[in-house]
């Protein structure tokens, strides 16, 4: 048996796939004819509609073009409404068409956009702008105060400066002389220490500008200028000065000539003279000062400022301290090294942040101190404006 050949067997299936091709047609022929909807006879007397073609400018124009004023009672477009003579339909007998044209009176329906609409963007603008902003301390680090840096960095709350007055001569005869030694005294300068601070949230630092932060920031240096100022006119004011030169009328170069020649009888050299913008503005309108050619200096003319009268340095410092009452200001006029001022630190800023109250601290302070040094080289002048 093992030499006898294998049976082949082949079985012909191109019959049976015929079969199942035209049975899936025959499905699907059948599924055509019941989705077809069939034809319905009519009989030979029901007529066939005629097409009529829709035009939306015919309802439209109908709802324009009634009488003004006249209360439309249609069911069409624009019924219940007041009618206006916008436009006038004409239909043409002949061919049937319809002809459009526009009333003389036209009355305009446009719609106006609200003024206060939601979509109209704010615009913030980059920069910030400051307030009342002070021009700057006119005796911190002025050259015209002796400053003593000796205790920065050092303990201590106080700095003791020694005065050396004048001597006496007297006549030298046989016998020994009687002389008096020169006085020896001394000023104790108190440290004073100024704070400026605020305090801002996180939340208000994330919605806010950058620039408002910087400006806050800026503001604390403004604000301790302000109190160096305050400070420094007190301790003029607190101690035996010159002098005060009091005037019934506005301030003039002559008055200030007059106060100078005071200072220099007794020995000090005037050097700076400060004062409010009201009497600074009062010796802008005196002749010495309109006409550059008596004064000397074209820049009165050009810029409106007098930076320097017969050798002084002239400031103006809008300070309430320089405002008597009654139109009435104060002016000081100084000698060079007439106060004198300890300086312990200048301005430092420093900030701490909290996460348990989500808040920043800014804080500005400065350690300080003056003392009248030389009183006969303090002077004021009063003027009324």
């Amino acid at each position: 048996m093992g030499n006898e050949n294998p049976i082949e067997v082949v079985i012909d299936t191109e019959g049976l796939k015929k079969d199942l091709v035209k049975t899936i047609e025959d499905k699907f022929e059948g599924m055509r004819e019941s989705l077809t909807p069939r034809e319905q006879t009519q009989s030979l007397t029901e007529g066939k509609p005629a097409p009529v073609e829709f035009d939306y400018r015919v309802g439209i124009v109908e709802a324009l073009s009634r009488p003004r004023g006249r209360l439309s009672t249609d069911s069409g477009i624009g019924a219940g409404k007041v009618a206006e003579d916008l436009a006038v339909i004409t239909k043409d007998e002949k061919t049937g068409e319809h002809k459009y044209s526009l009333n003389e009176s036209l009355t305009e329906s446009i719609g106006t956009i609200a003024t206060d609409n939601c979509c109209i963007p704010s615009i913030w603008a980059d920069k910030i702008e400051r307030d009342h902003v002070y021009p700057g301390s006119v005796f911190l680090g002025a050259w015209f105060v002796n400053w003593y840096t000796e205790i920065q960095g050092k303990p201590g709350d106080s700095v003791v400066v020694c005065k050396v007055g004048p001597a006496t001569c007297t006549d030298l005869g046989c016998d020994e002389p009687a002389t008096t030694a020169a006085e020896i005294t001394c000023g104790t300068i108190s440290l004073e220490h100024d704070v400026c601070a605020y305090a801002i949230c996180k939340n208000t630092m994330d919605l806010m500008q950058t620039g408002v932060v910087d400006a806050l920031n800026e503001g604390l240096g403004s604000c301790l200028a302000v109190c160096v100022d305050n400070y420094f006119f007190n301790v003029a004011l607190s101690c035996t000065n010159a002098g005060t030169l009091t005037s019934s009328g506005a301030m003039t170069g002559s008055l200030i000539a007059e106060a100078m020649g005071s200072m220099e009888a007794g020995t000090y050299e005037p050097a700076k003279l400060i004062m409010h913008p009201v009497p600074y503005k009062s010796l802008m309108q005196d002749s010495q000062f309109v006409y550059a050619s008596q004064w000397g200096n074209r820049d009165v003319i050009s810029s409106g400022k007098v930076t320097n009268y017969l050798g002084v340095e002239i400031n103006e410092v809008p300070k309430g301290t320089l405002v008597v009452g009654g139109g009435t200001y104060r002016s000081l006029l100084l000698a060079k090294g007439a106060i004198g001022g300890a300086l312990k630190h200048g301005i430092t800023i420093e900030s701490e942040y909290s996460p348990r109250y989500q808040k920043r601290w800014v804080l500005a302070d400065i350690n300080y101190g003056g003392i009248c040094l030389h009183p006969d080289g303090i002077f004021w002048i009063q003027s009324v404006e």
